[in-house]
């Protein structure tokens, strides 16, 4: 039985959630100028000339939109005048003719620019490129094929070339766009011939806040497995990813913060409807920290989430942070704008002296959130948004000591 070749693409994108956007030998499921400007040579899209300059940007895209996705593709660039690039654009929109332009970000490639990550028109800078000494691991010479894969999740952005690692990069602009269309691309101003193939994209499922069945354990008293560090960045933008280890480290069954940059760690996965246990105390004067909960959306010095208080007499408060919100003692709090809004404890401060142990217990259920300090309810509210997410620890401020952080079931 022949089947065509469509239908068979389709039936192996859907039994391995990939699909091959090119099958080598027609522009099926493209767009652009192929009658004069894109060609399709031994498999691969192609496009310029080593006799004549091109005249502007082009770009062949996907008719498709895409939002979370791993792409990998092969590229070859040759040149020998002019500005010699070329790279491929992602989460990208058209824009309206006569421009020939595609707005979004492009995981850019030639003329000093492989494996950086560039914002096309839309804010026409460089948004994270690698170190030199990066690049002369991961390049390959001209002329030779190169490969990428890239990765767009949620906010983060990542980038390989040829196995190395490019950019790590998590978008901090809630209005910068999620989803879009993949576009390859050839420079104008050049005279070179770009070509790209084997471009194979896997769709990301959707992240799925997790219900715990039985006791988990988040810290397992001897690494920070399961957790990811953020502190925003010098030289990467406001909030861009970090990932310093000198803040956050493992003693003696003990998660030590040393307060400063500030940030958090961040549970890799979600969680929701759960009892929370967790330890806490000062080893010098105490001033500020928290638990985020339910934290969704970017990375950000303030993201999205509702905070159990830890701050020095204040531990029970709830803060509600970046169009979080709540209803606490009858009261409506939020949605709130940048940064936070605070709504007290009921009670008054039970926390023990530096030095001292004090314990945390945290009822998630639903959208209801209840506090409860060395054993006393302080604090519980309703109609929590969002519901579920990540947990945090903050850092912020000054030294902090966590331990025996772990979800249980609710109760029936």
């Amino acid at each position: 039985m022949k089947i065509p070749l469509l239908t068979l693409l389709f039936i192996t994108s859907a039994a391995s959630a990939q699909t091959l956007l090119s099958d080598g030998k027609t522009f099926t499921g493209w767009e652009g100028d192929t009658a004069t400007q894109w060609r399709i040579e031994d498999g691969a899209f192609t496009s310029g000339s080593l006799e004549k300059k091109q005249p502007h940007n082009d770009y062949l895209a996907t008719k498709q939109e895409f939002g979370d996705f791993e792409l990998t593709l092969k590229w070859k660039l040759e040149g020998i005048e002019g500005f010699v690039n070329g790279g491929v654009q992602f989460r990208s929109k058209r824009i309206a003719p006569p421009s020939h332009e595609v707005s979004g970000f492009q995981a850019d490639l030639g003329a000093g620019y492989d494996g950086a990550l560039y914002d096309h028109i839309r804010r026409s800078k460089v948004i994270q490129r690698p170190t030199k000494e990066v690049l002369e691991t991961a390049r390959k010479p001209v002329g030779e094929w190169n490969e990428y894969r890239i990765r767009a999740e949620g906010s983060r952005i990542q980038i390989w070339l040829n196995g190395v690692q490019t950019v790590d990069y998590t978008e901090t602009d809630s209005t910068v766009e999620t989803t879009g269309i993949i576009a390859v691309q050839i420079h104008g101003n050049s005279t070179a011939i770009v070509r790209y193939k084997d471009l194979v994209l896997t769709e990301l499922p959707a992240r799925q806040a997790i219900e715990p069945a039985a006791k988990v354990m988040l810290f397992d008293g001897k690494s920070l497995d399961g957790w990811i560090p953020f502190s925003p960045q010098a030289g990467q933008g406001k909030d861009a990813h970090s990932t310093d280890a000198n803040v956050w480290s493992v003693r003696d069954g003990v998660i030590h913060c040393e307060g400063k940059p500030k940030g958090y760690l961040r549970t890799i996965k979600d969680y929701a409807n759960y009892q929370l246990h967790f330890e806490w105390r000062w080893d010098e004067k105490p001033t500020n920290s928290g638990v985020l909960l339910h934290k969704t959306g970017p990375d950000l010095l303030w993201p999205t989430s509702i905070e159990a208080q830890l701050m020095h007499e204040n531990a029970g408060d709830f803060y509600l942070i970046n169009l979080s919100s709540m209803t606490v003692n009858g009261k409506q709090v939020g949605p709130v704008e940048k940064p936070y809004l605070r709504a007290k404890k009921q009670e008054l401060s039970n926390e023990k002296p530096p030095g001292e142990w004090n314990s945390y217990d945290i009822v998630c259920d639903g959208d209801s959130i209840q506090l409860t300090i060395n054993g006393l309810l302080q604090n519980k509210g309703t109609g929590a948004k969002p519901s579920s997410g990540a947990i945090c620890l903050q850092s912020e401020g000054s030294p902090i000591q966590f331990r025996n952080i772990y979800l249980k079931p609710l109760e029936k």
